[in-house]
Order: structure tokens, then sequence, then C-alpha cells
């Protein structure tokens, strides 16, 4: 996966309009999330609240949180 790849990613999930969408979303992808796709996340977590977004970032950093729990259990 590229950076511009992880990027599209993490706006589609934080488009997903509720949770069940969103764990549908992140199980479709579950194979491609990679380690460029956690770099990428963390970098936007840091960013966000570097623009002083804390909720935004919290949010983000949760659904990484998720994902990775995620990606353990296969």
């Amino acid at each position: 996966m590229t950076s511009q790849e992880a990027l599209a990613l993490i706006r589609i999930f934080l488009k997903a309009p509720d949770d069940a969408t969103l764990m549908k979303e992140v199980n479709l992808n579950l194979p491609r999330i990679d380690g460029t796709f956690f770099t990428v996340l963390n970098q936007s977590v840091e960013q966000l609240r570097r623009e002083g977004k804390p909720q935004i970032a919290q949010a983000l950093e949760h659904l990484g949180d998720t994902i990775l729990r995620m990606r353990t259990l296969i």
C-alpha cells in the first residue's frame, strides 16, 4: 500500500455514516491494511493534534486501535 492509498482508505473510514458501515468497510479492506497504513494513520493523528483538532485525532486513533485488534485476530 502506498501513502496515497492509505490516505484514501482513511478518508473512506472517516466518511462512514455509522459504525455498521465503518466495520463493513474495515472488513472489506482488512487484507490491504499494512504497516504503511498504520504509519500514515499515526502521522495523521499527530497532524490533527498539531492543528488543534483533538476530537478527530482521538477518533482516528480509536479507529486504528480497532483495526489493529481485528488484524491480530486473523
